[in-house]
């Protein structure tokens, strides 16, 4: 005869599905919030990300730490050296030339295509954004963190709403990931400008609304190009002897 196999008599202890959500829940949030301290620059380029400090920071625990460390090492926005830990990535005027081109050559397409299938609402939420953006105003560099996660987030949902009926999922998706990548530098631009610069958000707003694509295209393409020329003159340690690759594509 056939023996049956007896099941233990105590259950072997498992994770409950409700405290995986939970570690998830907890390090989505702490991704999120690291992710913004870095774009804010409240975390600056090149700063070592010290667990006791992150710990405290956050308060969470290292397991957490660790798991959204590694997926901003991913994103481009940490690094991690044997030996040394992680650290916020390093900035360039190499760098921020290279996203800007890309920027270029996408923020136009996506623009364009959202203008040819704009829509009321589509108008709406450009008017709406643009209003929130302009009465909050730019920040400062001795505000409080929360005044410049507030305009970050305003800025992003314009920007956003500019190309949201664009038809194309991985054009939308690729340029979000390259905005998030340069607003180091737009919030280290504005921090550190002494030039003053006209209402650009204006124009785009209007031009955009206006359904003049080529008109429209030519405004994201100078407000992206201005930045990166303000950023290389005003923002210390950025320099255009950084940039050789820059210096070969205009030869």
């Amino acid at each position: 005869m056939a023996r049956i196999l007896q099941m233990p008599s105590t259950p072997t202890a498992t994770t409950a599905p409700q405290d995986v959500l939970r570690e998830e829940a907890a390090t989505f949030d702490v991704l999120r919030r690291m992710r913004e301290d870095i774009l804010c620059c409240v975390l600056k380029p090149d700063q070592r990300l010290r667990f006791g400090e992150l710990r405290q920071r956050y308060d969470t625990s290292v397991g957490t730490l660790r798991e959204a460390l590694s997926h901003l090492v991913s994103e481009g926005l940490a690094r991690t050296e044997a030996g040394r830990g992680f650290t916020v990535a390093s900035i360039s005027l190499a760098d921020f030339l290279d996203l800007s081109e890309l920027r270029v050559w996408l923020e136009t397409r996506t623009l364009a295509d959202a203008i040819r299938h704009g829509t009321d609402a589509w108008e709406a939420e450009i008017v709406g954004s643009y209003f929130l953006l302009n009465k909050l105003g730019a920040p400062r560099q001795d505000d409080p963190v929360g005044v410049k996660r507030e305009w970050g987030k305003r800025h992003k949902r314009f920007h956003d709403a500019l190309v949201a009926t664009c038809t194309s999922p991985w054009s939308l998706h690729y340029r979000s990931e390259l905005f998030d990548q340069a607003r180091r530098y737009h919030w280290l631009t504005m921090i550190h400008a002494r030039s003053r610069r006209k209402n650009e958000h204006l124009d785009l707003r209007d031009a955009v609304l206006a359904r003049d694509s080529d008109k429209a295209c030519a405004l994201i393409e100078s407000h992206i190009r201005t930045t990166v020329a303000q950023a290389a003159s005003e923002v210390p340690g950025l320099t255009m002897d950084a940039a050789p690759s820059a210096r070969r594509r205009k030869a």
